[in-house]
């Protein structure tokens, strides 16, 4: 991490200055502060390459670990299903599928004609019609039963369950059932039937491949096998692969690791950004790739939205990490805010080290509490994070003894104080001198005074060494 404080090396000691002597005490302090050699041009070209590389890797990664919760997880899938089951055009659409199956392959006129007296066969046709458009409001309502849901959800699980055992090898039982995945849909077609009065024994009537809607065949055993297992091992070695490559282009940043630090920050924010551009695209574009049929658009940008929502939630972590890595190398940095804010709790840092890792753990568990990203809710991810915070604290004491040895609890509250009435009194002396017409102060008096500023607090010495600079050449 890089010091704070800076020191010009031009800016050498003039003989005709009169505050020479003011000014050797800050010089000497300066000198002992001086920052570690900064890395040659080379150097910085490769941890900025590196650092692009990663964020592009990062991007890649947003996606893959989408896919690999998505489908790899049946829980997910399970809960993913039951979104989308449960939104207005996707119900909708699968009502309208689940009545055209129904009375493309069951005799539903026949049915109703069997329970008629023989005089009013006749009407069983128009009743079938008209049936029609009650069953599909009525399966709509049926779709958001507890019920009917649940049985949706176990269809779903188990149909990826499947997905993942087939991806890994598969079983026995897999292979006896040909390597093929299906949805089972008899028993919600069942208990849709028995809602609208028909025999719950319907599906049975229904072709298997209606009943249990196939999601892939076995024939297409290899292809879906070897695009899992890519997904997985991609998910998995970029998990651990970029953030290595991160603290790679760190380490090999020398002298500027806190603006690496930064660099590395702003690649997370910019990753994240990406990633819910690219799913702002797949969802503008990707629906009318799919269908040209304008009633099923807005079902299938419905399908792509749901299905889609776990990428804002990876994206929006790496957004979230990144403004804080951000934050904490602003916090380090030479900033004239940052630097009077870490000498004001310096003294607490050193004196009370156990209270510190207290706050510290505090924060961290309200955090998990909170749980912004799914990362803190899971026990590896609350590991590391609560690692990260205790390292940082650790590094923060250290950078705080060495910049404030003798910095005591109230002398910063004091010297910023100092410096809101140094100022006060400069501009009062301003309107005092421009109101009597009093001849400007000469540069010697000028730097007199903020060499007094500086030896007050009113400023720092960075401050005091700018302003003369300035003043000199003026």
């Amino acid at each position: 991490m890089e010091p704070p404080a800076q020191t010009d090396p031009t800016d050498q000691p003039d003989p005709t200055d009169q505050t020479e002597a003011a000014d050797a005490p800050a010089a000497d302090a300066s000198a002992a502060d001086a920052p570690a050699a900064k890395p040659t041009r080379g150097r910085r070209i490769l941890v900025n390459a590196l650092i692009a590389f990663t964020t592009l890797l990062l991007v890649v990664g947003i996606f893959s670990i989408w896919a690999n919760r998505l489908l790899f997880n049946p829980d997910n899938w399970s809960n993913t299903s039951t979104q989308l089951l449960q939104n207005a055009d996707i119900r909708s659409t699968t009502a309208n599928y689940l009545v055209d199956q129904l009375y493309a392959n069951v005799n539903v006129t026949g049915l109703i004609s069997s329970g008629l007296p023989p005089r009013l066969a006749p009407l069983a046709a128009p009743a079938a019609g008209a049936l029609r458009n009650v069953a599909v409001k009525g399966v709509d309502l049926a779709l958001t039963r507890p019920r009917v849901q649940n049985l949706w959800a176990l269809a779903n699980r188990a149909a990826d369950q499947t997905f993942v055992t087939i991806v890994g090898g598969g079983t026995n039982r897999v292979k006896v059932n040909g390597g093929a995945v299906t949805l089972n849909l008899g028993l919600i077609l069942g208990n849709v039937a028995s809602r609208l009065g028909l025999p719950s024994d319907l599906s049975s009537k229904l072709p298997p491949s209606i009943a249990n809607l196939t999601v892939f065949k076995s024939d297409q055993l290899s292809l879906v096998q070897d695009a899992g297992n890519a997904i997985k091992n991609l998910a998995l070695w970029l998990t651990i692969l970029v953030p290595l490559l991160y603290l790679a282009a760190i380490a090999l940043a020398g002298g500027r690791r806190r603006r690496t630090l930064m660099s590395v920050g702003f690649g997370g924010v910019i990753a994240g950004v990406i990633a819910l551009l690219g799913r702002s695209l797949l969802l503008s574009q990707g629906t009318g790739a799919l269908t040209h049929d304008a009633s099923l658009k807005p079902t299938v940008r419905a399908v792509f939205s749901i299905s889609t929502g776990m990428i804002t939630e990876i994206a929006g972590a790496c957004i979230l990490i990144g403004f804080a890595l951000v934050a904490a190398a602003w916090f380090a940095g030479p900033s004239r805010f940052a630097r009077p804010m870490r000498e004001t709790i310096a003294p607490f840092l050193r004196e009370r080290p156990v209270e510190t890792y207290g706050i510290v753990l505090a924060l961290v568990v309200l955090v998990f509490i909170i749980d912004p990203i799914p990362a803190t809710g899971k026990p590896v991810g609350m590991l590391v994070f609560l690692v990260l915070a205790m390292v940082g604290t650790y590094l923060l004491r250290e950078q705080t003894e060495q910049e404030f040895p003798e910095a005591q609890a109230g002398t910063a509250t004091a010297r910023i104080r100092a410096r809101v009435s140094a100022i006060r009194d400069s501009r009062e002396r301003s309107k005092t001198a421009s109101g009597s017409g009093a001849s400007a102060m000469t540069m010697p008096d000028q730097l007199r005074q903020l060499a007094e500023l500086r030896d007050h607090g009113a400023i720092t010495p960075e401050e005091y060494q700018a302003a003369k600079a300035q003043l000199l050449r003026t």
